[in-house]
């Protein structure tokens, strides 16, 4: 486990560079303004990234599952 900007970061099956993790988490986040995010977990397939996300004022976990064609993200930081 890890912390990014306050978020608790779990990863499974491999790992994610900081430019993907900043990628989800500000997506996430932009989809549900106003809901802070308390953890996120990365469970990377052959093929896939799931992600579940829990909110902090929310008692369950949301689930979003990512092609790995998705993945090509530039990194213009």
């Amino acid at each position: 486990m890890l912390f990014y900007d306050g978020i608790k970061v779990y990863m499974q099956n491999g790992k994610l560079d900081d430019v993907e993790i900043a990628y989800y988490i500000n997506k996430i986040r932009k989809t549900h303004k106003g809901k802070i995010l308390k953890r996120i977990s990365f469970i990377l397939g052959e093929g896939y990234i799931d992600l579940r996300y829990m909110f902090q004022s929310y008692p369950f976990e949301r689930i979003w599952r990512i092609s790995t064609k998705d993945r090509l993200i530039e990194s213009v930081v």
